[in-house]
């Protein structure tokens, strides 16, 4: 993955996110957050470009829910390639953080989710840093299904005779 952790928030909810994208930072955690990638963002076609980045090139997306979030256009669309991607993987990916009792679309009361207002953004950042060291220690090899990036379908096997998948 490009990112280990994308994050989606509204823009009022910016003041939180930064410094959680700061301690993500400090931690060598490779983050996606808007303002670390504004020259990289800037004349891009964002609605492409954050699709692609919130459905296929981070380990976990982390939503900051908040009354704000259902809100916004784009928080929308993020939201959207995120539920896609949850939909096709069968490992956990979209981390809700609550800032608030604000229900979102999509997102089921049984869906297990941290509180900002019960945690530190200290200690949340350091239980995410536990849950990537756990994933990526169990991490495999994508399976074909998940091959993204090239848009074709190919068989981890090869190597052993096995035949690429048909298109």
């Amino acid at each position: 993955f490009e990112y280990d952790v994308a994050l989606s928030f509204a823009g009022e909810d910016r003041a939180i996110v930064e410094e959680f994208a700061s301690r993500l930072k400090a931690k060598s955690i490779k983050v996606f957050y808007d303002e670390y990638e504004a020259a990289a963002l800037w004349g891009k076609d964002l609605v492409d470009h954050l699709v692609n980045i919130y459905s296929r090139k981070a380990r976990y997306c982390v939503m900051f829910i908040s009354q704000y979030y259902p809100l916004k256009k784009w928080t929308k669309a993020e939201r959207m390639a995120a539920q896609e991607r949850a939909l096709r993987d069968s490992n956990e990916y979209i981390l809700p953080l609550r800032v608030d009792d604000t229900q979102v679309p999509g997102l089921t009361e049984t869906t297990g989710c941290r509180d900002l207002r019960q945690h530190s953004v200290e200690s949340i950042v350091d239980l995410l840093e536990q849950k990537l060291m756990e994933a990526k220690a169990h991490s495999s090899p994508l399976s074909p299904s998940h091959d993204l990036r090239s848009g074709s379908v190919t068989s981890a096997n090869t190597e052993s005779g096995d035949h690429p998948l048909p298109k």
